[in-house]
């Protein structure tokens, strides 16, 4: 059995801002949270640990590592939604500019192809493959994973059997610096734990 800690990245001077993702590196509160999943990880055993290539992402993969001397390794499958030409954009400039892309991303999420981006087929079919790759490297153990918040609500809906339909579901919500945990063994993957952020009480999130 293989365990996966999918952990989303801290916030960034983006999220704060409110902008569709893109970039971006860890702010003030962003480099504290990423310290305390450090703190709360650090007695954890890990096998292995892989970030998407993401600068917010490796920050925060590294704030695990350096209490474990392990070496972080990129991985492109891991990488956030790719939202095209809208990457980096303020949502609000979106919902105002764009209202029928922005309404139907809110409701009909699976029907929406990003200009110059993905559909979240597209990104399901990523870590799909991250997964299937990860379960041949590492037949078992327990391994770190350090991504954004779509493709932790895709880890999340394939061990709950949903399609993308749901991608935006409440339940489905991933918070910034939070911790999910499925198993995989024999081609299924089983969710253990969901958004965890026991470990950032008294920070503010900024979500």
């Amino acid at each position: 059995m293989l365990r996966f800690f999918f952990v989303r990245h801290g916030r960034t001077s983006w999220n704060a801002q409110g902008r569709v993702q893109g970039g971006g590196g860890l702010d003030e509160v962003g480099r504290a949270q990423a310290a305390a999943l450090g703190q709360h990880l650090s007695l954890e055993r890990f096998d292995a640990m892989y970030a998407s290539p993401a600068l917010r992402a490796r920050q925060t993969a590294r704030a695990v590592a350096r209490h474990h001397g392990m070496r972080v390794s990129q991985r492109y499958l891991l990488h956030d939604m790719n939202y095209g030409k809208f990457a980096g954009a303020l949502l609000e400039d979106v919902r105002r500019d764009h209202s029928d892309l922005f309404d139907q991303w809110r409701t009909h999420p699976h029907l929406v192809s990003f200009e110059g981006g993905e559909r979240l087929s597209d990104l399901r079919h990523r870590i799909s493959r991250f997964v299937d790759e990860m379960a041949v490297r590492h037949p078992s153990g327990t391994i770190l994973v350090a991504t954004h918040d779509s493709p932790v609500r895709v880890i999340t809906s394939l061990a709950r059997g949903l399609n993308d339909s749901h991608h935006n579901d409440v339940d489905l919500r991933t918070s910034l610096a939070s911790i999910t945990i499925v198993e995989a063994a024999e081609g299924s993957i089983v969710l253990r734990d969901h958004n965890d952020v026991r470990h950032l009480k008294g920070i503010d999130d900024g979500f």
